[in-house]
Formats: C-alpha cells, structure tokens, sequence
C-alpha cells in the first residue's frame, strides 16, 4: 500500500470457515478504501486459515496464535500491530454494509469523537434479518445521531422484567474507535473475562471522558445463532456480569463527580444478583433438589413471583403457537431470548 492505511479492522477469528470468507469480503468491497484489515486467528482446528489466505487483496495481515488465547487477547494483539488511527471491530461470522466505513468515518471527523457506532441488523442467516438492535431495546427509540455518556450505557445494559421483551444493551455494538484515545489512556481488552469484553472496554472509554456518538441507521449485520446456553450455566454468566459490574463500582466508589455512575451500576448490580438467585432457584428445581429449593424461595419470596411470570409467559407462548395467533414482537421475543452468540456481558433475560 503507498498510503498509511486511516483505519484498522480487526478480525479475531476462530474455527470460522462457514464464516470468514464472507466477512472478510465484506471489508474489502467497502467504498472506502484506505483501509488494512488485521485477522488474528486463534489456534483454528478447521479451514478457516486457509480460506483466509486465499484472499489476494495485499491489505490484508494475517497473524496466527499458537495457542487459543481468547477474543480479548487476539483482539489486543490486533490492536497493538494495528498501524490506522481508526479501530474498526468485526466478528469473523459477522459483515458490513459497503458503505459502513465511510459513514461512521464522516460522523467521526465532524464531531470529533472517540467511539462512533451504528445500529446492528440482527439476522438470521446471510439473507434475513429478523430486527435491529435499536428497535429491539426497551427504552424510549434514540434521535437519529445520539451522544452516549456512562450513565445512559450503564442503563442500556439493564436486565429486563423475567416476563418481558429482552433489552439488546448497547455494549453489542461495534463501534470506529479512536487508536489514540485507547493508547493514551492505556485501554485494553480485559484478557481475564469471558462475556462482556466489549461492554468493559467501552464503558473504560466512557469513564476516560470519551465521546461516544450512536447513528440510528444500521450498517452492521449481527449473526444471532442458537446459542450454546444449553451447555453454559446462565448462573456461570451472571456471576460474571457481577464481578464485572462490583469491579465498576469499586472504581467508582472514590469519584464524587461520578456519583449518578455509580447509583446506575448500583441498580443493575442488584438486579443481576436477582436474576442470579432466580436461576440459582431453577438449577435446584432442575436437578430436583426439592429441600434447597424451598430454603432457597425461602431465602428469596420474590423470585417466586418471577417463576410464576416466567411460567405464564411460556404458557402464552405455548398457546399463541398452538393456536397460531403469535404476531411478530412473540416471534421475535423468542429469537431475541434463544439465538445469541454470546458477545455481551447480559445475555440472560
């Protein structure tokens, strides 16, 4: 390439082949071309590093882990050797919009942010998409370019009634991020969790003063597939969601200037340990441990009252299909609740 490449896409991948080729091609087909794309591959046992080499296009670096390391780490790595002032973010089962980057690029230089995102489509497969993150939230729908402070992400990222539409927190985002900004206030992927590595990092950004700008427009396409929940505790991912909300807190703790922060991580720290007794509950009844399930109700009345709302919203389902009178916010509760890939600290409703 004869000119410095203005932005850096990052593309950790791992046992990706049905997957990367898309991807990467969407990058490549972007309008705006002065781009490199660096592709971490995390110790792949599958094709996805071949088909990756099969591309020609000589702005593409391709950088190997010997060992799985982990989205957070390939994700640094990328980051370290990325030589663009912009970070642009991609999953190597998800793909842009043509003209992606140059929209989010305009926005950035106009308004002199750190972090500017889009709205996602969420899809089902490579040709449908089923919602948009935006549409899906239960606040109040965003103007049509919004700026995000701590508190209003913080919000965003607040479990839902057990009986109600879930709530896409914009920590799924993927946002243009300023390299500098990353650099100059030492912000890294924390290479010690499993969910929520994006919400930590943008949410560091916030704490740093960024500014971060939202378009209402999507340019991102989202894959949401069932979800491997069948095979992950959600009490495993709440407790995550915890100890990374109480790490918030505890830096929180000594910034008066940050006090409505700190009421914000307050509240959703109660309700993830809420939600937590509730499937600590389910769990009990699930291995029919009938004594710990009545001390555990016991200990907790309400979260009886959130089995009975979990229970008569499951019977409305169950109804609504056999009856087939389910409408599309039913359809697509269901999807919102069953696919997701896992990239955010919430992903239990």
């Amino acid at each position: 390439m004869n000119l410095k490449a203005e932005v850096s896409v990052i593309v950790p991948s791992y046992n990706s082949e049905e997957y990367i080729a898309q991807a990467l091609t969407s990058i490549f087909n972007q309008s705006y071309r002065n781009l490199e794309v660096i592709l971490i591959d995390d110790a792949s046992i599958d094709s996805s590093l071949d088909i990756a080499r099969g591309f020609s296009d000589t702005r593409l670096k391709i950088i190997e882990n010997y060992q799985n390391k982990g989205v957070s780490y390939s994700r640094n790595r990328g980051i370290r050797e990325a030589q663009g002032k912009w970070i642009a973010l991609l999953d190597s089962d998800d793909w842009y919009a043509p003209e992606r980057l140059e929209r989010l690029l305009e926005i950035a230089e106009l308004s002199n942010g750190d972090l500017v995102a889009d709205d996602l489509y969420l899809m089902r497969n490579s040709k449908q998409h089923w919602s948009t993150l935006l549409t899906e939230r239960t606040q109040k729908p965003l103007s049509p370019l919004s700026i995000i402070d701590a508190v209003k992400f913080v919000t965003s990222d607040r479990l839902s009634p057990i009986d109600a539409k879930r709530n896409w927190s914009l920590g799924y985002t993927k946002p243009l991020i300023r390299r500098e900004f990353l650099l100059k206030n030492d912000i890294w992927y924390n290479e010690t969790i499993n969910v929520g590595e994006d919400f930590t990092l943008y949410l560091e950004c916030l704490r740093q003063d960024a500014k971060f700008y939202l378009l209402a427009k999507p340019y991102y396409y989202y894959r949401t597939r069932i979800s491997s929940l069948s095979t992950r505790k959600p009490t495993e991912f709440l407790m995550e969601s915890c100890r990374i909300t109480q790490s918030f807190i505890n830096r929180e703790v000594h910034s008066p200037a940050e006090s409505h922060l700190l009421q914000a991580l307050l509240q959703n720290l109660t309700i993830f340990q809420k939600r937590l007794e509730y499937y600590r509950l389910i769990e009990n009844i699930k291995h029919k441990k009938l004594i710990q399930s009545i001390r555990h109700a016991i200990s907790s009345p309400y979260i009886l009252l959130d089995l009975f709302k979990k229970l008569m919203m499951i019977v409305k389902r169950k109804l609504a299909t056999i009856f087939g009178i389910a409408n599309n916010d039913d359809r697509n509760q269901v999807l919102s609740q069953e696919e997701d890939n896992c990239s955010n600290i919430t992903i239990i409703n």
